[in-house]
C-alpha cells in the first residue's frame, strides 16, 4: 500500500470511513465555510468525502467537484478554480502529489492570504512545505501521529540504532527538527502490538495448542474466535494514541491532531475527537500575536466611497496623490489602525461610487462589496449599513457607529422627602379605612371589657 492511502482499504478502514468524514465535516462547519472546491485524485477520494458533500446542504454557493489529472501539470485545472473565485479548497491526493500541486497552485497566484487549503492526508509533515511558510496560506491537516510524542520518539530512537547497527541508512528523516513517521508504518506497528499483546493475554488464560493448518482444508483454529475477542477488549495506547475498539471491533473514541502552516512550519493548533468534535487549542493572544506579525508591513487595499463626514478630498491648492488627498472620520480610523498594527495601506474609491448592492437576477454585487468579492480589495470602511445579505457575502468587524431609530423621553426629576412621605405606600383611602377600623376595634373592646 502506498504512503497515504491509509483507510483507502477495507481492512483499514475506522467505521467504514464515517468518523474520519465527520473530522472534515466538524473541521468545515468550524471555519463556517459556506463554498468551496474538493480536489480529488480517484473515485476512492469522493467515497471518502461523501459526509462532507451530504453534509454541505442546499446552499446557494454548490461544492465545485474537479479530478486531478494524470499527468504532472494541474495548472488548467488549478486555473479554472481560480477563475472561479474559490478561495477555499479541500485536497484529497496522495502524499506524493500534494508538494507538485501546492507548488503549481502558488505559481499561478493560488497561495494567497485569501486562500485556505484542506488537506485529507495524515503525513502532511512529511512533506517538504518550506516554500509556503511565508505566503499566508492556510494550509490545514490532520495527524494522527504525534511526532513530539514520548511513545513515538522512543520507537524512532530504537529502529534508527538498529539500522546503525545493520549499517543500513535510517527510514526516518527528518522534517523540522520533527522525526516523520507514516501513518501507515505506525498503523501498522500498532496492529502488530496489540496483536502480541492479545495473544500473550489469551495465553496466560488457557492452553493455546498450535497445530499445522492448510489453505485447503475446512478446519479452523479454534482459538481464533477468542483471540478476536480479547482484540476487542484490550485497551493499550501505541504510537497511534490510546488503542480501544466497539463492540463491533472498529476502533473507537481515537483523536487526530488539527495542524497548520504558519512561519515555524506545521504547529498543532487543536484536536479532533468522536465525542467533543473540534476543540482548537490556541487562547486568543496566540491568534492574535499571529496576525499581528503576518500584516507587519504589508499593504493593504482600502476601499471606500466620498461620503462626508466618513471620506471627502482635501481642498488643497496644491496637487495631492494618494492617501493625501483624503479626509474625514473613515481616514482618519484607518491611518489610527495601521499606526497601532504596523501596516501600510493605499486607499481607492469603488469605481462605481455605490455602497454595494445585490443584483436579484444575476447574483452579482457591485461597490464597495464587488471589490472585496474580485480581491481587489483587502478591506472597506465607511458609512456602510450592515445587512442580511452584505454579511453573507463579507464580514463584518465590530461597528464603529450605530444609526437606529429611538424614542426620547424626559428624565424625571427626582422630588425631595416631605414629612408625611411614609403616607406614600398606601392610598389616602385605605389609611382612612385603617383609621376607622382601629377607632371601631378600640370602642368594641371598651364596650366588652366594661
Amino acid at each position: 500500500m502506498r504512503s497515504g492511502e491509509l483507510f483507502r482499504f477495507p481492512y483499514f478502514q475506522v467505521k467504514k470511513n464515517i468518523e474520519f468524514n465527520e473530522a472534515y465535516v466538524d473541521l468545515v462547519k468550524a471555519w463556517g465555510w459556506k463554498s468551496f472546491t474538493i480536489i480529488y485524485e480517484n473515485n476512492e477520494g469522493l467515497v471518502r468525502l461523501q459526509e462532507l458533500l451530504k453534509a454541505h446542504g442546499p446552499y446557494e454557493f454548490p461544492i465545485t467537484v474537479r479530478q486531478l489529472g494524470e499527468g504532472s501539470d494541474y495548472r488548467p485545472l488549478l486555473k479554472q478554480i481560480k477563475n472561479s473565485a474559490e478561495s477555499h479548497i479541500v485536497l484529497d491526493c496522495s502524499t506524493e502529489r500534494i508538494y507538485d500541486v501546492l507548488k503549481q497552485a502558488q505559481q499561478i497566484g493560488m497561495m494567497s492570504d485569501y486562500h485556505s487549503y484542506l488537506i485529507t492526508s495524515l503525513d502532511l509533515h512529511g512533506v517538504d512545505l518550506e516554500e509556503f511558510k511565508y505566503g499566508g496560506t492556510n494550509i490545514t491537516a490532520f495527524r494522527l501521529v504525534d511526532p513530539d510524542g514520548p511513545e513515538v520518539k522512543r520507537i524512532v530512537r530504537d529502529w534508527s540504532m538498529n539500522d546503525a547497527n545493520r549499517n543500513r541508512k535510517s527510514d526516518f528523516p527528518n522534517l523540522d527538527n520533527n522525526t516523520f513517521v507514516k501513518a501507515e508504518t505506525a498503523l501498522m506497528y500498532d496492529a502488530v502490538l496489540l496483536f502480541a499483546k492479545a495473544l500473550h493475554d489469551l495465553d496466560t488464560s488457557q492452553q493455546i495448542d498450535i497445530k499445522p493448518l492448510s489453505c485447503d482444508a475446512v478446519d479452523t483454529w479454534p482459538h481464533g474466535y477468542s483471540l478476536i475477542n480479547y482484540m476487542k477488549i484490550v485497551e493499550m495506547r501505541g504510537l497511534t494514541g490510546v488503542i480501544k475498539f466497539d463492540h463491533q471491533g472498529f476502533r473507537s473514541d481515537f483523536t487526530l491532531d488539527i495542524i497548520e502552516l504558519n512561519r515555524e512550519g506545521l504547529k498543532k493548533i487543536g484536536t479532533w475527537n468522536s465525542t467533543e468534535g473540534v476543540n482548537f487549542t490556541r487562547t486568543y493572544r496566540e491568534v492574535y500575536t499571529q496576525i499581528v506579525e503576518i500584516i507587519q508591513n504589508k499593504t493593504f487595499v482600502v476601499t471606500t466611497i466620498l461620503s462626508a463626514p466618513y471620506c471627502m478630498r482635501k481642498d488643497s491648492s496644491e496637487k495631492l496623490t494618494g492617501n493625501a488627498q483624503y479626509e474625514g472620520y473613515a481616514v482618519d480610523l484607518i491611518h489610527e489602525i495601521s499606526r497601532v498594527l504596523g501596516f501600510n495601506y493605499t486607499i481607492r474609491l469603488a469605481p462605481d461610487g455605490r455602497y454595494g448592492s445585490l443584483n436579484r437576477e444575476t447574483k452579482e454585487w457591485d461597490g464597495m462589496i464587488r471589490e472585496l468579492l474580485d480581491q481587489k480589495a483587502d478591506l472597506a470602511i465607511a458609512d456602510l449599513t450592515i445587512t442580511y445579505d452584505r454579511e453573507q457575502a463579507v464580514d463584518f468587524t465590530m461597528p464603529f457607529m450605530n444609526l437606529g431609530i429611538s424614542i426620547l423621553y424626559r428624565k424625571p426629576v427626582k422630588q425631595p422627602p416631605n414629612l408625611f412621605s411614609f403616607l406614600s405606600p398606601l392610598s389616602l383611602d385605605v389609611w382612612i379605612y385603617m383609621a376607622t377600623a382601629y377607632l371601631g376595634v378600640s370602642v368594641l373592646l371598651f364596650i366588652l371589657a366594661r
